[in-house]
């Protein structure tokens, strides 16, 4: 089957199986006498596979470490179901981060709708404490912060990033 054919059929790009072949995730097919990409059933089915798992968050390094079980006859599931609990864990960690996120973002609100109440000039997000050093702002909340692994994360009262 060529490219074409196969991108309609799975709902991805033909760059998609591009760049899928380029990075390992599908092997090279053969070609026809005339250049074009020849695709079989089984790398249709590898290429729904990992259609399947970037939509439950898997990075393509994930991927690349989910395709050899997929091909091993026994098709072990711990591995898998620790690959999922791990991706869980993120997911669960990212919504705790946005919930914190949330509810700094309506206190900043607040704070900004008292002053336009006031008709105050200084805008309280804009201004600048130096009493309590340069990222932390006059409602305790944390200016943006990169943690170890390059993620943003929030600094919290004292000034420290988890």
């Amino acid at each position: 089957m060529q490219i074409g054919i196969v991108a309609k059929k799975i709902g991805v790009s033909v760059d998609a199986i591009r760049f899928y072949e380029r990075n390992g995730l599908l092997p090279k097919p053969p070609r026809t006498e005339g250049g074009f990409r020849r695709y079989d059933q089984n790398d249709i089915e590898t290429l729904a596979f990992v259609r399947r798992v970037q939509g439950l968050g898997f990075k393509l390094s994930e991927i690349r470490g989910l395709l050899p079980l997929r091909g091993n006859r026994l098709q072990p599931c711990a591995p898998v179901q620790r690959r999922l609990q791990e991706k869980l864990a993120d997911v669960q960690q990212k919504l705790s981060d946005l919930r914190k996120l949330e509810h700094e973002l309506r206190l900043a609100l607040r704070s900004c709708n008292r002053e336009l109440r006031k008709r105050g000039v200084h805008c309280p997000i804009l201004r600048e404490t130096h009493k309590r050093g340069s990222d932390i702002d006059d409602f305790g909340l944390g200016a943006p912060a990169k943690n170890g692994s390059g993620e943003l994360a929030r600094a919290r009262g004292k000034g420290e990033v988890r």
